[in-house]
């Protein structure tokens, strides 16, 4: 899931590590803790092993001398460009995608397998990557996947003959409810995307 983030935020520009984790924090898919921000640079590191993202840019501390003054408010000054040299010079590694990064997100984006909720907000977070009929395949895939689950609750499928407590139940309700507002969403993606051609996807 973490690839799919990163590939899809470098997709739309070269970023540094700092850059995708505040990029990463404001993804509808991660505000939920999908992205750790610890298994960032790990995440980060495969990716650039693998040859789907590569180094755009570093920019390295410089370590020219600072010449003395021989006065006393010299030095000082001395000092303070030798701490700014060395607090603000550290290296900053830019990301960028390759080739063949976009190839694997576009593989992501398109997997035909089913997918959980998270995993799928960041697919269409990212789906305008992608053909309008590649995004109509993927959130009318989405919506049999909800279509069934929804059939399999409706039948009480795996539940027995169990009753459930009035706190059980009413968690029930509440994912019955999330899941009849998630299919008629997806119904509306669906009447837009086979709609006139537009610019944005909506909102």
């Amino acid at each position: 899931m973490i690839e799919l983030a990163i590939l899809g935020l470098l997709r739309e520009q070269d970023l540094h590590g700092y850059e995708l984790r505040k990029r990463l924090a404001e993804l509808s898919g991660a505000r939920s803790g999908v992205v750790s921000f610890g298994s960032l640079y790990p995440a980060l590191a495969r990716l650039e092993r693998a040859g789907l993202v590569k180094a755009v840019e570093a920019n390295t501390r410089t370590n020219r001398p600072v010449p003395s003054t021989g006065s006393l408010v010299g030095e000082l000054a001395a000092f303070r460009a030798r701490h700014l040299q060395t607090r603000g010079g550290r290296s900053k590694k830019v990301y960028g995608i390759t080739p063949d990064g976009e190839a694997q997100l576009l593989a992501l984006l398109t997997d035909p397998q089913p997918c959980d909720d998270r995993t799928f907000a960041l697919r269409v977070a990212f789906c305008g990557f992608l053909s309008s009929d590649d995004r109509l395949s993927m959130f009318e895939r989405r919506r049999a996947e909800l279509r069934a689950r929804a059939n399999e609750r409706r039948h009480g499928t795996g539940s027995g003959d169990r009753v459930l407590d009035r706190y059980r139940r009413l968690l029930r309700e509440r994912d019955d409810e999330s899941l009849s507002h998630d299919l008629a969403w997806l119904d509306r993606l669906i009447a837009v995307e086979q709609g006139p051609a537009t610019e944005e996807a909506p909102s």
